[in-house]
């Protein structure tokens, strides 16, 4: 098994033009722990402080901050910081065809209780399909191995969308994706999700993200310096399998998982409810550097 260790650094700085009298926030910030990654040490700074903060897990099991504020402040930065190792196992050999793993009638759906089965179904920000979003017929041939079939799929995706950061925003309608074909990592990954679920397979969004620097010789990513998302199909026996279609690979080492939903709405980094505040400017950096290597010195004990 292969293994890298990263430590995060997100900010995301709120300004506004007049004093904010309260807020209550919703963070989902913290990556998550689960057999392919550890949160070895992590802090999550807030300024101002809050009057009031608390911390649990989701029914998915991703870690939740909310905190509150009632004070008179005009500014609100949120920070951050973990230490994480990520782990990679081998890739799985799964031979059987697409058709055994998709409901109501997929062979490997043999227990009718895993919470997996939720996201079969449609979820807030992603309606049922009647009809195809885009042409991917061919990729799901009769009796394909789930793999090669996944892999094809993907790789249409990556075909077919162009990555636009002006195209769309957070809140763009799935329809107007599908119109447009084109977008950021969260539209790409809202687009096969809702594809992948008209043919009855269970998929969720995912989000986290990527190693700033590449490694000697390889290009950066997209959606590096930012946070970034991408998509993960459960596949009964197997567990959840990863797929980047914004960058057309399956998610390797350099995919730091922070948390994952039915869709964007579920792992949000960020939302809350403002009182007051006016008009306001948001600025957002990300950095993801190796352990040790290339952590700037004033960041190596910050834990």
């Amino acid at each position: 098994m292969n293994e890298a260790t990263y430590l995060v650094r997100h900010t995301t700085a709120y300004t506004y033009s007049e004093p904010a009298q309260q807020s209550h926030n919703l963070a989902c910030l913290l990556p998550r722990d689960y057999a392919e990654q550890s949160l070895d040490a992590s802090k999550v700074l807030l300024s101002p402080e809050p009057q009031w903060r608390n911390e649990w897990r989701d029914i998915y099991g991703n870690h939740r901050h909310s905190f509150s504020l009632s004070v008179p402040h005009e500014t609100l930065e949120v920070t951050l910081l973990a230490k994480l190792t990520r782990r990679l196992s081998p890739p799985p050999d799964i031979p059987r065809p697409w058709e055994d793993c998709v409901l109501p009638d997929g062979a490997l759906w043999s227990s009718p209780a895993l919470i997996q089965r939720e996201f079969r179904f449609p979820s807030p920000q992603l309606p049922a399909l009647n009809e195809p979003g885009f042409d991917c017929d061919d990729c799901f041939a009769p009796g394909r191995p789930v793999l090669a079939a996944l892999d094809a799929f993907m790789t249409r995706i990556h075909g077919t969308f162009t990555y636009d950061p002006k195209a769309t925003t957070t809140f763009t309608p799935l329809a107007e994706v599908y119109k447009k074909k084109a977008g950021v990592c969260q539209d790409f990954a809202h687009a096969a999700i809702a594809e992948l679920r008209r043919r009855g397979f269970a998929a969720g969004y995912v989000s986290g993200y990527l190693e700033t620097v590449p490694p000697p010789g390889r290009e950066k990513l997209r959606g590096a310096d930012a946070t970034h998302a991408w998509y993960a199909v459960y596949l009964p026996g197997h567990g959840w399998i990863h797929f980047d279609p914004t960058n057309n690979s399956r998610a390797g080492l350099q995919h730091l998982i922070t948390a994952w939903g039915r869709d964007y709405g579920d792992v949000a980094p960020l939302k809350g409810v403002l009182l007051g505040g006016g008009a306001h400017t948001v600025k957002v950096a990300v950095d993801v550097f190796p352990w040790p290597d290339q952590v700037p010195e004033d960041l190596r004990n910050v834990f």
